[in-house]
């Protein structure tokens, strides 16, 4: 007889057995995820994860068989678990889970990386006590050492604002966080999407971790073979994440030129963001200067878009919106301003 027990009969169930808040956060969490899936249907980010973490299956299999590398094998299991987490986590809605996963993984990538320029440190991380192990392997003088060695350059803005971001997130602080650290985040929040560009941007860094590592310790090794295969999935997914990430980054930039008072710049910079993106047809940009009925045509394609359920393109013509509606009272203003008769 088949089981028709279903997932959200089980959470019913649990709110009627005496625990409603818990259910409602699970049923909730459980809605987000069917939400994104479906929105995200087909989606070549998907295809790319994937990738990625077939990726470390084989990696850490060939690691098992290198004798340089196999006491390291449960270190890329651990990062495949982490990929893991993220997506289920980003998918959920829990985007602090997400980063905290890939703050994992950042740091196993600088670990690797240490590995890969000081011969015999890992064998000392492996057999050293714990206090030992904290004050030569803890993060901070991991990044001194990889600084002065210029693997990682910490005073570039990306690098630096990256970990700082992470670890802000990760420590409490009395400072506030756009992040989930109390819930999930709302249906058409942006942070819907960071939890794939955290995934993309640091399965890259931790590529480059274990190349270096292979590289150095291993030549020749399966290892080294199966690191260097193309991941042609994977680098589509991540341009496609890398370039909805820049789409997102515009909208702030373009909040500082509304702010300088410069609403034209700021509209050209989310438009701009958006046809790079292949978000919007950049000629419909273009000939929207000189014709109003495409000037027509791409005011009601940003509300079409300022509807939609991809939260970052969505927010992008929220921004355009506002910035357009901002430029016309500012020209209304200043054109009431030149009718008034001079003194």
């Amino acid at each position: 007889m088949t089981d028709k027990t279903t997932y959200m009969s089980l959470v019913q169930q649990m709110a009627k057995d005496g625990a409603p808040i818990a259910a409602l956060s699970l049923g909730y969490a459980d809605a987000r995820r069917r939400h994104n899936l479906e929105r995200l249907a087909g989606d070549i980010r998907f295809v790319g994860i994937n990738e990625l973490l077939t990726r470390l299956s084989t990696i850490g299999k060939a690691f098992a068989e290198t004798p340089e590398l196999s006491k390291l094998t449960f270190i890329i299991k651990r990062t495949h678990a982490d990929f893991l987490t993220a997506l289920e986590a980003t998918l959920s809605g829990y985007f602090s889970v997400a980063s905290d996963a890939m703050r994992d993984v950042l740091e196993i990538q600088y670990l690797l990386m240490d590995f890969a320029i000081n011969p015999g440190h890992a064998d000392d991380w492996l057999t050293t006590d714990d206090k030992d192990r904290w004050k030569r392997f803890a993060p901070a003088p991991v990044r001194k050492r990889l600084q002065a060695a210029g693997v990682v350059r910490f005073g570039d803005k990306a690098e630096s604002k990256d970990y700082k971001g992470h670890s802000m997130g990760l420590h409490l602080s009395p400072t506030p966080l756009i992040n989930s650290a109390d819930g999930i985040v709302p249906e058409h929040s942006w942070l819907n999407e960071a939890g794939f560009w955290e995934m993309f941007d640091h399965g890259r860094g931790l590529l480059r971790g274990l190349t270096m590592l292979i590289e150095k310790a291993a030549p020749g090794s399966r290892a080294e073979d199966e690191i260097k295969k193309d991941m042609a999935s994977f680098d589509e997914a991540s341009r496609q994440a890398e370039r909805l990430k820049r789409v997102w980054l515009a909208i702030p930039e373009a909040a500082v030129k509304l702010h300088e008072g410069d609403p034209a710049t700021a509209g050209h910079i989310v438009l701009g963001a958006l046809a790079g993106s292949g978000i919007l047809d950049r000629d419909l940009i273009v000939s929207a200067g000189g014709d109003d009925a495409v000037l027509e045509a791409l005011i009601e394609a940003m509300h079409q878009l300022a509807e939609s359920d991809e939260p970052v393109s969505r927010a992008a013509a929220r921004a355009f919106l506002s910035i357009a509606k901002s430029d016309d009272k500012d020209t209304t203003t200043s054109s009431k301003q030149d009718e008034q008769p001079r003194q």
